[in-house]
């Protein structure tokens, strides 16, 4: 790779996108083509992280990254031996001399993980949203990393409105009466694989809510299939079961909203000194939206959850995630989308998180959370 004056990196161009759904749908797009870098060019500290974009797929030169990268994760490996070349390179050609970037070059670099969204334009719920949402999710599996075992991904997801249709129809064969998606909440819950500790913290999560006033409708354990999970993330996989609750006290949306925010930090207050603490996390509890989400590459997440295969499953808006982990390691819990929204990662930049510093007095002063 290194050479004379001018010599230069042939990066393949890899445009990556979804071609537009039927109307009214409407879809986010996502593309990029990257050029040749020329060793001399003043710019390739700041355009090398868009380089390493393109290391993130499983399926772009597997073969060179292992020759380059050793196997592993193929992320940052990457670029100390860009950098090794650079400075052998710049040690015979001083005009050529490259410098490692200064803090103001990293703050300024957006690398970022794969979001988008896609909705029905009159607000009408069908099936079909779902599948272009996980087209357009599998379309973006070069935005997250991967694990060498190429499967175990640093997580995927998808946001949608709550499928009465789907749920209605499992309380139907559970002899459960149909839901009222007017009074009732969906919590999509990670459990622990240990029986004892999953038995303790559904009695937990069953006694918080009978606490504020709510009933537990049922427990339903979430279809899935597990062959397509990597080995690593199948290692710390959970029990991924829903939880139906009843709303009483409360008659409109925020209200229902608020009451199902309160019972979930409860939950987590009451749970965070057990054994099991750490296991217990809830991926979405409302009575709008649920979260599908898991440490999965985005092509597969299709395929491990089996609802989101049923023509039952219908939803007017869909807001997919391809994680690309970056200062934290991949977990179930961390995949994206999360309760209220998908980001890209610079929500927790050090500027973004020096300003909600700044602003967290107002905040703390709130009733709620002092008591909660």
């Amino acid at each position: 790779m290194a050479g004379a004056s001018g010599t230069s990196i042939q990066l393949p161009m890899t445009p990556c996108g979804l071609v537009s759904s039927a109307s009214p749908s409407t879809t986010v797009l996502f593309g990029r083509s990257l050029p040749s870098v020329a060793f001399g060019d003043p710019s390739w500290q700041r355009r090398r992280r868009i380089i390493g974009l393109n290391n993130r797929s499983r399926y772009h030169h597997q073969q060179q990254q292992q020759q380059l990268m050793g196997g592993g994760r193929n992320r940052s490996h990457w670029f100390p031996v860009v950098r090794s070349l650079l400075q052998s390179h710049s040690s015979k050609s001083v005009t050529n001399e490259s410098k490692v970037a200064d803090l103001n070059d990293i703050l300024s670099e957006r690398g970022a993980c794969g979001v988008g969204f896609i909705a029905n334009m009159n607000n009408e719920p069908s099936h079909r949203i779902i599948q272009d949402a996980l087209t357009a999710l599998g379309c973006m599996e070069h935005r997250g990393g991967c694990g060498a075992d190429n499967d175990s991904g640093d997580g995927s997801g998808v946001m949608t409105s709550v499928p009465w249709d789907l749920y209605n129809n499992w309380a139907d064969k559970q002899g459960i009466a149909l839901l009222d998606k007017c009074k009732t909440g969906v919590g999509m819950v990670f459990l622990s694989k240990d029986e004892k500790h999953l038995n303790e913290s559904k009695a937990v999560i069953t006694n918080i809510f009978l606490q504020e006033g709510l009933e537990v409708i049922g427990w339903r354990p979430v279809p899935v299939d597990k062959t397509v999970v990597g080995f690593s993330a199948k290692e710390s996989m959970p029990i991924i079961q829903q939880v139906f609750v009843k709303v009483v006290k409360e008659e409109n949306v925020d209200d229902i909203e608020r009451e199902l925010y309160i019972c979930r930090k409860l939950i987590e207050r009451a749970s965070r000194d057990e054994q099991w603490g750490d296991e217990l996390y809830f991926c979405s509890l409302s009575n709008q939206t649920i979260v599908y989400k898991g440490m999965l590459r985005s092509q597969v997440l299709g395929q491990f959850y089996i609802d989101l295969q049923s023509h039952l499953y219908k939803s007017p808006f869909a807001i997919y995630h391809r994680r690309y982990s970056t200062n934290t390691s991949p977990k179930w819990p961390l995949a994206q989308p999360m309760r209220l929204l998908g980001h890209n990662g610079e929500i927790n930049t050090i500027q973004v998180l020096e300003f909600f510093n700044s602003i967290l007095f107002s905040f703390s002063s709130s009733s709620v959370f002092r008591h909660y």
